[in-house]
């Protein structure tokens, strides 16, 4: 068995023995930050603990990969920091813990020249090191190491001599790097002659330590938006492409308006995962700006590793789907070594190869965020694969519109409680920041989902199958309700292995409104950084990526492979605005772009992006947002101009302030050089306005011959005349047809040109 470090959280679901300690619950293990504005002066604050030794605070750069020292400690009575100093457009990452991953130091005095025993026990058969996190014990003394252990699985034992050096007694020192599971392992040190205890870690249950409890926020002060979010490869499988088209069209378009670069690509069931990533590799390394995968239809899955997250090594350990192999593209994956049939599924089956590779976790960084949304062998929806699809899609497209109106809060479902693993710890962490505290609702996860207004975010965890979790719900429950959340995380056995028929995992992205969903718990996820608006792909990377940066996130070791997105991973926690409607008309010499204006508060204007391709690099036109609704642009040459109009928003969470963009409307013109022509907008009066069935037109000049053309606010020609005879005043009929709203006219001839606007009722 390839031995690659991995982090888990435990699940112990049948506990035979009670702690000497108390152990600790999702909440326990958590804490809860926000920040607090209060006029220009900022602090942290949390929950409060009675049971918190201390609170070390430490602070950093988005950007920096280490923390560095504590930048305070306090006692653990305290429910705020105060010294966070946040100037506008700037922001700070903040972690704060009430138990660390301490190494815990023992000593004691042996007689001189006498021998010893060192006894390591794990009931779990999971050792220090290795499973759940980097663990190792050192004993040390007459200037030696006498006995060293990290992945012993059940059992160590190491006998020695102490030294005499003609004192009556030596100085022995135990020093111990816990992992996840402190209260799972124990130690003995005794003397082989008298058979007297000089050590213990006590009784088996007994906590070595308290398990490690902490936060992380990425507090901000109005920080600057983000035009451009990178490139992203929409990879389809093959069969359903043409089906899915028109909706993988307007998906395009979507991200495009979000400020993305798309690259489209196509895999057949029968390609093998390793031609696949070949070809994600070679696009990577064409346009580095590529950060994202997702991954559309029942792609080639990967498998790998001699796993079982799930702790079921009775019937699950092997190979389990590993989507993380697309993206990370510089590691080493072979598939020589590991020799394991033991799982009760074939697909978990693991032999040299067979296609599945060996390692365990995650060779080096990853540096595509992945997701996927697969709807293939879900037999328990009454749709097919295509029409969940397009559900998905039609779903999605309304979201990032802001069609949606569904409340800032979050529910959380533990069904685990006080066992040791703690898996809610993934949403007491993470929803703090985004709503506060108060926000947080525990309740039952079907029944308030699907019969309330919703919930952002939400999170269910209970024992588990490949179709269910105890205490939340089944495969069959999410066919048959719609369950009004957007964000959800869901924990339990099996299903985290999610390539199965009618998996748990995949089922939410099939009903109601939800669009993401992750094996949350085993291990912890970091979602912090969705409160000031990244996309949930900049949460699968940190959470996948905590050997790469050092531990950032998680400080005991590195993400097994099987951690992994279901849904869209470049969609965003606020898009609360709706884009406005616009349509550009070309002038000579100018582009004139018009817009209504966006509904909703804190609008702080607008921002106009221009490019030469429909689907490439758009460029930001103006420095600060644009507080009119209308934008003259004179292009560098002649040529077809694409626009995008985004309404800037300052954005509050429970983590501080951004600048948030919508989708951007789009709008296109051919630009022509040309001679200037006099404006003469101002000299034409339109009459009624909003107008009915017809409206006029009066001239503070007799006009020539001119043309005159109505524009939808698609930028549609939905009239067109010429008047030939020179009057002062000229009536325009009105279609009936023509749906209420903005109209432009836009009126030429060889002298002078003139915009109006008008609104149809």
């Amino acid at each position: 068995m390839i031995r690659i470090f991995t982090i888990l959280l435990f699940l112990c679901f049948c506990l035979s023995f009670s702690f000497s300690q108390s152990s600790q619950d999702g909440r326990d293990r958590s804490v809860e930050l926000e920040l607090v504005d209060e006029g220009g002066d900022f602090h942290l604050k949390w929950t409060p603990d009675p049971n918190a030794p201390e609170y070390r605070v430490y602070q950093k750069e988005l950007h920096e990969t280490t923390w560095g020292d504590p930048i305070a400690i306090l006692p653990g009575n305290a429910t705020r920091f105060d010294d966070v100093e946040l100037f506008p457009g700037t922001g700070k990452e903040f972690a704060v813990f009430k138990y660390e991953f301490d190494l815990i130091v023992k000593t004691v005095e042996v007689p001189a020249g006498g021998d010893f025993v060192l006894e390591f026990s794990d009931i779990f058969n999971i050792g220090l090191c290795c499973d759940f996190g980097f663990g190792y014990y050192r004993l040390s003394g007459c200037g030696q190491e006498l006995a060293y252990g990290d992945d012993f699985g059940d059992a160590d034992i190491t006998e020695f001599t102490v030294c005499d050096n003609g004192t009556a007694t030596e100085t022995l020192t135990l020093t111990i790097k816990q992992d996840m599971f402190p209260q799972s392992t124990g130690y003995l040190l005794r003397e082989v002659a008298t058979d007297s205890i000089y050590l213990t870690s006590g009784e088996p249950g007994t906590l070595l330590a308290q398990n490690p409890a902490y936060g992380y926020i990425y507090a901000g002060n109005q920080l600057p938006p983000v035009h451009k979010r990178g490139g992203i490869i929409l990879l389809i499988e093959e069969s359903i492409r043409i089906p899915i088209a028109p909706e993988i069209d307007r998906l395009q378009l979507d991200l495009i308006r979000d400020g993305w670069k798309t690259y489209i690509e196509t895999a057949a069931m029968t390609e093998s995962v390793t031609d696949i990533r070949s070809r994600i590799q070679t696009l990577y390394q064409e346009h580095p700006e590529i950060n994202s995968l997702f991954i559309i239809g029942h792609v080639p899955v990967p498998y790998s590793g001699e796993i079982a997250p799930d702790t079921h090594f009775e019937n699950h350990e092997g190979a389990w789907a590993a989507d993380v192999y697309y993206g990370e593209l510089d590691g080493t994956w072979t598939d020589s070594v590991v020799s394991n049939t033991s799982a009760q599924f074939t697909y978990n089956h693991n032999l040299p190869g067979d296609g599945k590779f060996d390692q365990d976790s995650i060779p080096t960084a990853v540096e595509l965020a992945v997701g996927r949304v697969d709807f293939f062998d879900m037999p328990a929806f009454a749709e097919s694969e295509i029409e969940l699809l397009q559900k998905y899609f039609q779903k999605n497209h309304l979201y990032r519109n802001a069609f949606y109106d569904i409340p800032r809060r979050a529910l959380v479902d533990d069904n685990f409680g006080n066992s040791f693993a703690g898996p809610a710890a993934s949403a007491w962490r993470n929803f703090s920041t985004m709503f506060g505290e108060e926000n947080i609702d525990i309740t039952d996860y079907f029944s308030t989902l699907s019969s309330t207004s919703g919930y952002l975010w939400s999170y269910g965890c209970g024992s588990g199958s490949h179709i269910s979790a105890e205490g939340v719900g089944s495969t069959e429950d999410f066919a048959n309700f719609e369950l009004s959340t957007i964000f959800t995380m869901l924990f339990g056995s099996q299903f985290g292995d999610w390539d199965n028929t009618n998996n748990f995992l995949r089922a939410p992205l099939a009903s109601g409104l939800t669009l993401t969903n992750c094996w949350a718990g085993s291990p912890p996820w970091t979602f912090h950084h969705m409160s000031l608006g990244a996309p949930i792909g900049t949460s699968v990377l940190a959470t996948q990526n905590s050997r790469s940066n050092g531990g950032i996130y998680l400080d005991n070791g590195p993400q097994l492979v099987h951690v992994a997105l279901m849904g869209d991973p470049s969609l965003r926690m606020h898009m609360a605005v709706a884009p406005p409607s616009a349509f550009a008309l070309s002038e000579d010499n100018s582009v004139v772009i018009n817009w209504n204006p966006a509904g909703g508060i804190n609008i702080q204007g607008y921002n106009i992006y221009r490019s030469t391709d429909q689907f490439g690099d758009y460029e930001l036109l103006n420095n600060n947002p644009i507080n009119a609704t209308t934008y003259t642009d004179i292009p560098p040459s002649t040529g077809t101009y694409f626009y995008l109009i985004r309404t800037v928003v300052l954005e509050f969470s429970a983590s501080g302030s951004y600048l948030n963009l919508s989708a951007g409307t789009p709008a296109s013109t051919e630009f022509i050089v040309g001679t200037s022509l006099p404006d003469f907008s101002q000299n034409i009066e339109l009459q009624p306005n909003p107008a009915h069935h017809e409206c006029w037109l009066d001239f503070s000049f007799v006009p020539e011959s001119f043309r005159v053309e109505i524009y939808n606010v698609q930028g549609q020609t939905v009239y067109e005349d010429r008047v030939d005879a020179p009057a002062e005043n000229i009536r325009i009929p009105l279609s009936e047809d023509w749906p209420s709203g903005i109209y432009y006219l836009k009126m030429r001839n060889n002298e002078w040109s003139a915009i109006k606007k008008l609104v149809v009722e």
